[in-house]
Parts: C-alpha cells; sequence; structure tokens
C-alpha cells in the first residue's frame, strides 16, 4: 500500500507494487491532480493494516490526511502542505 501526497496536503492511499504503480493508479482514477505531485511512500503491512477502508483510495482532504498521519504515528513532510 502507498501513500501519495500533494502540494496542497491532500493525499491519496492505494494499493500498488511500486511508486509508479500507485501514480498511474492515481492518474487512471483520476484521484488527486497528477502535476501537483509532492511525494510517496510505502507503508509498512503493519500501518496498512491500521489504515480505515473508506481511507483507501479517495483523495483525502488536508485535515483528513494530518489526522491520519497522527492517527498512525507517521512523520509529516515539512514543506508539503504545511500548516
Amino acid at each position: 500500500m502507498w501513500w501519495l501526497s500533494f502540494r496542497d496536503g491532500t493525499a491519496v492511499i492505494v494499493e500498488a507494487t511500486s511508486l509508479l504503480h500507485a501514480r498511474m493508479v492515481a492518474a487512471i482514477h483520476e484521484i488527486g491532480r497528477v502535476a501537483q505531485f509532492a511525494h510517496g511512500y510505502e507503508l509498512s503491512a503493519e500501518r496498512a493494516a491500521l489504515i480505515p477502508s473508506d481511507c483507501v483510495g479517495r483523495l483525502l482532504s488536508r485535515d483528513d490526511a494530518w489526522r491520519l498521519y497522527d492517527q498512525l504515528e507517521l512523520d509529516r513532510p515539512a514543506a508539503v502542505g504545511a500548516r
């Protein structure tokens, strides 16, 4: 499972085999703006198991993404969508 973040602070979580595959899945399903992609990383199996199913495969608002970062105890990106 991959976490993709966008410059406006929104994010999407998708099931994919690589970062490139995750970006393609998001683009094909028109989730987020491809040109606004900031970074992405693979979630460990332990963290992926904690993600609510309704958060997978849809664009998360900046506030939803921040809440999920906190819930998963992830380090927030310093510059992307900072409040």
